[in-house]
């Protein structure tokens, strides 16, 4: 099906819109150069033979009514947000351009606030226009596939704010305080965007748990457990010139995160074995800051970037067990860590025109550390409190010293062939303190190769091949303790970075008015790949295997209902992804899928805006398979509701406020874990037991209030 959504040629989505607003052609990168002119537009014709952008108007949204650019743009036909987050997708450093979102054609000099962070903060009537470029034909290094550059304008003060409480009929707390207030304008030549948030969810879960032991005791038992997360920030961002040509960017983050989790175990009534009690606490405390600034300016024929972050975390977490068995002692066990963590980071950027192309090398430095101190202790019934007992391999700290540099080239190498490459190496010095104190140097290539290519009109294909090096897990080096699912890692301070070639085929067929479809098939191989292995003296943590592999292909669709089947306001949206995944056990020697690696996910979203009101109302189904993961002495089927059904209704002007409601799991899903444990390596050892837990959810009431300013 999704190779047949790819043929034939249809008039580009939104052609109505842009024709209304169309003037004489223009330059693809004049559109990225000049984002304040409105009138900047490609007719559609023009754009496949070109990579030039498909260009979506505020007119073409008006239908949902949206309230921030980033509503506009998850209303793109055909593009999916990448998850990549800020710059460096996640990882230390920052890296190449990750991510497939753009603002005024620049990425943010920003990690704990994403572009998408940011694209919320942008009141739709701000909003220009909307480009979807092809990231090769961009300026900018590491971007590949569908890139969403959103160009918006400056204004007077201007704002968003919402509330999103949150219930269920399960045993999870009611969460008030999920919600957001923002403001974005102009003082005195200074762009500024202020905004608090905090983020949070709820849940909760109640059900049987099964225990059945190798002599076939069945030991019945019943679960609950619930969580609240909150984590309220604060962010600010100043952009301003500082003289003429001469653009300077500030971002400033702080903000906190707090957790509470419980769960409580026992045996049930006219179970045959002694009363049973397991009472878990979990509470996790942080708070972190970050300060970013770049500044960009023209240098000997080019432009120079100069990029700087300072961040910081501490965290405090706690997590305790207290077991009560017929009329034995209380007995049970407390981990706690407080944990720092800080990262500097200087990178440069010199991009300049040469040899009929765009060149631009980069060098970063960054620095890195982590400073655990994990503590352990035992209950003592006699004095009824936990007392610490020695626990020398949860101290210590991890420092890591990287080096980057990297030169990249792209240019239009045919009429609508556009070629992007790039080639550098890593360098990083990982030294571990504590008692297992150890320092290794590393040198890695790394680069990327990108071809964007549009066949014909309306059809585009992408190809990209990437040498990537991974970044190691700090709290991987160091003893850890898990308390709910009674395992522990010993730690392993001879972890290595994995690296992999990553190879990407994309093709994106726009049907015009029908909507439009992206077909991606993806092969990456991975050196070096990390899961958790066997150590000395029977213990296990996560390590090093030579290889692994995993494949597969991503579909991402739209189809207008009113067009094809004069359903007018109704659209369905459709994502399926299909992989596989191999490694050889380090246990076992077998070949088997990664850990909790999902083999098959069906996602489809139906919206319905019913024409002349303001009312709207849709579904939404999911189903998710799942695979294993494994330890030495276990295998563990995890998953949350594998098919998923919700239902919404939306009024987009109540007293001028938006209002939604959505109830979630219609379907009943539940959490399930099953579990199989071992008396040591599963491959040689006995059963000790297995687990069954199957915990009810209920269904989930998601309201949400949504206005502007």
């Amino acid at each position: 099906m999704a190779v047949a959504m790819l043929g034939g040629a249809v008039p580009a989505f939104g052609q109505d819109a842009a024709e209304a607003q169309a003037q004489a052609p223009v330059n693809p990168g004049d559109l990225l150069a000049h984002p304040a002119d409105e009138n900047a537009v490609l007719p559609p014709a023009e754009l496949a033979l070109t990579n030039a952008p498909r260009v979506y108007y505020p007119a073409d949204f008006a239908r949902v009514a949206p309230r921030t650019a980033l509503d506009m743009v998850r209303q793109v036909p055909g593009f999916q947000i990448s998850s990549g987050g800020g710059p460096g997708g996640g990882g230390r450093g920052f890296g190449e351009a990750s991510g497939n979102l753009l603002i005024n054609g620049d990425r943010i000099s920003s990690k704990s606030n994403s572009v998408q962070d940011e694209l919320a903060r942008i009141p739709a009537a701000n909003v220009v226009r909307i480009e979807i470029v092809d990231g090769a034909s961009l300026q900018i290094p590491g971007l590949s596939g569908q890139v969403a550059n959103v160009i918006a304008q400056t204004s007077t003060i201007a704002g968003n704010f919402s509330w999103r409480p949150q219930a269920s009929t399960g045993p999870a707390p009611i969460g008030w305080s999920e919600g957001d207030i923002s403001a974005r304008g102009t003082y005195r030549g200074v762009d500024y965007s202020l905004g608090l948030s905090v983020n949070a969810f709820i849940r909760g879960s109640a059900g049987p748990a099964i225990f059945t032991y190798a002599d076939g005791m069945v030991d019945p038992r019943f679960n609950t457990q619930a969580g609240n997360f909150r984590s309220p920030q604060i962010t600010g961002s100043f952009a301003f010139e500082a003289a003429p040509d001469v653009k300077v960017n500030l971002n400033l983050t702080g903000g906190l995160v707090i957790f509470r989790s419980y769960e409580n175990e026992s045996r049930i009534t006219g179970n045959p074995l002694p009363d049973y009690l397991e009472a878990l606490r979990t509470q996790n405390n942080e708070r972190r800051y970050e300060l970013g600034a770049d500044v960009e300016f023209p240098l000997v024929g080019g432009r120079l970037k100069l990029i700087a972050l300072e961040s910081f975390r501490r965290g405090n977490f706690r997590t305790q067990a207290l077991f009560d068995i017929g009329n034995d002692p209380t007995f049970g066990t407390r981990f706690t860590r407080q944990s720092d963590t800080g990262e500097r980071i200087g990178r440069a950027e010199y991009s300049w025109n040469m040899l009929g192309g765009d060149w631009q090398l980069s060098a970063e430095a960054a620095f890195n550390r982590l400073d655990n101190v994990g503590s352990l202790f035992v209950y003592n019934p006699a004095q009824t409190a936990f007392v610490e007992i020695p626990f020398p391999a949860g101290k210590g700290g991890v420092r890591e010293d990287r080096y980057e540099s990297i030169l990249s080239y792209g240019t239009q190498i045919a009429d609508g062939l556009n070629l992007q490459i790039g080639a550098g190496a890593e360098h990083s010095t990982i030294a571990q303190t504590g008692s297992n104190a150890l320092s290794r140097t590393f040198l890695r290539p790394k680069g990327s190769l990108s071809l964007a290519w549009a066949a014909a009109d309306g059809l585009d294909i992408r190809f990209r091949l990437a040498r990537r090096v991974g970044q190691l897990n700090f709290g991987d080096f160091l003893a850890s303790v898990n308390l709910s699912e009674n395992n522990q890692n010993s730690g392993n301070n001879q972890l290595r970075p994995d690296q992999s070639w990553e190879g990407e085929i994309e093709i994106t067929r726009n049907f015009g008015a029908l909507g439009s479809a992206t077909l991606a098939l993806f092969d990456h191989r991975v050196e070096d790949f990390i899961t958790i292995i066997p150590t000395a003296g029977g213990l296990e943590s996560r390590g090093n295997i030579d290889r692994a592999r995993r494949y597969g292909l991503r579909f991402n669709g739209r189809l207008q209902l009113g067009p094809a089947v004069g359903w007018q306001g109704a659209q369905l949206d459709a994502r399926v992804t299909a992989e596989d995944s191999s490694l050889i056990d380090p246990v076992t020697g077998e070949k088997r899928r990664f850990d909790r690696n999902s083999p098959f996910e069906l996602r489809l979203d139906l919206r319905h805006d019913v024409p002349e009101t303001d009312w709207a109302w849709g579904l939404e189904f999911r189903h998710t398979t799942n695979a294993l993961a494994y330890r030495v002495a276990e295998v563990t089927l995890d998953y949350n509701v594998p098919t998923f059904g919700a239902v919404f209704v939306e009024n987009k002007d109540v007293l001028g406020l938006t209002m939604r409601l959505r109830v979630g799991n219609l379907f009943d899903g539940r959490s399930v874990m099953v579990r199989t444990i071992y008396d040591g390596p599963r491959n040689t050892s006995p059963l000790l037991f297995t687990e069954d837990r199957r915990l009810a959810i209920g269904q989930v009431f998601n309201f949400s209030v949504s206005g502007s300013f």
